[in-house]
């Protein structure tokens, strides 16, 4: 098929561009139109060689196609799907607001990383939850790979890789990250927005390969039917990792702590650091799961035979 597809491609590690890579590596062609450069003249104009066009919509002013509900509405009347997909929470948030407002919620078909029981319940009162279809996040294919530890570089036995700085309606995420460097001092080290460094591609491997413990944090975690993209990359690049158990996503390989729980959270890092045979065993189970059923090749395939099944 041809496939077009809306989103922010500038930056070179995005989820726009692993779903397109993704895409082509199942055969099809992708057509990319950059969101902050892209006109619905544009969009219109391409839908007669379009076999489906695909949403993914950044949360900034300058990101937005005026109109795009409009275009939307045509390709529907010419019967090409539309299709938005999102991997992050709305709910208990800011961008609440934009649920049921903003052009994403205005194509044939949404596909949400989040359907917990809150979710369902807000898809109701919108009116729309028959066009909204559950699709967990995944991690590219090309990166599903166990790289060679390099303790000299990465020193820390226990990392945890995301923004401190975070959504400030979820204090957990700062609480824990400092809660870690005051129990574990100099063993922890914290990757990612305000920390030591943000690594992509082929270093990110090699820190989750040289790691004993990745410590995992979803937004509002530990409730049914959501985790961040965090739970699929950290196992499908080879890292170890620790989470709170998620009713209806696939924690093969996992270690399991009480969410927003520091306690828990340091009894169970204490638990894996002191069992290196059960911590490895787990680690490539849960990196061959990922491998096989969780990355982005497999989250595109599920997206088309919903739209064309």
């Amino acid at each position: 098929m041809r496939i077009g597809f809306l989103g922010n491609f500038i930056p070179s590690h995005s989820t726009e561009n692993d779903r397109a890579w993704s895409f082509r590596k199942l055969g099809h062609e992708v057509v990319q139109f950059q969101e902050s450069a892209t006109t619905a003249a544009q969009l219109l104009d391409a839908m007669p060689d379009l076999d489906m066009l695909i949403y993914s919509h950044t949360h900034d002013p300058s990101y937005v196609v005026d109109g795009l509900a409009d275009v939307f509405r045509v390709y529907a009347n010419c019967e090409i799907p539309t299709v938005s997909a999102h991997l992050d929470r709305w709910l208990w948030l800011a961008r609440k607001s934009d649920m049921g407002v903003e052009a994403t919620w205005s194509t044939e078909h949404l596909f949400m990383a989040d359907m917990s029981p809150e979710m369902v319940d807000k898809l109701h009162q919108l009116g729309i939850v028959d066009r909204v279809h559950y699709l967990s996040p995944g991690v590219v294919e090309r990166d599903c790979y166990m790289a060679e530890p390099d303790h000299a570089k990465y020193p820390h036995p226990i990392v945890f890789v995301g923004s401190r700085g975070y959504h400030p309606e979820y204090a957990w995420r700062p609480a824990m990250i400092d809660s870690m460097k005051r129990i574990y001092g100099k063993d922890f080290g914290h990757y990612g927005g305000d920390g030591i460094a943000s690594l992509r591609g082929h270093e990110l491997n090699v820190l989750m390969a040289t790691a004993e413990v990745v410590v995992g944090d979803s937004c509002f975690g530990g409730r049914p039917y959501y985790a961040s993209d965090r739970a699929m990359e950290t196992r499908g690049r080879g890292g170890f990792l620790l989470h709170p158990f998620v009713e209806g996503v696939d924690m093969t390989g996992v270690g399991l702590y009480e969410s927003c729980d520091v306690d828990s959270l340091r009894s169970q890092v204490d638990y894996y650091r002191s069992r290196e045979g059960e911590r490895e065993a787990m680690r490539f189970l849960g990196h061959e799961h990922v491998k096989a059923h969780e990355t982005y090749t497999n989250r595109s395939q599920e997206m088309i035979d919903v739209v064309f099944g």
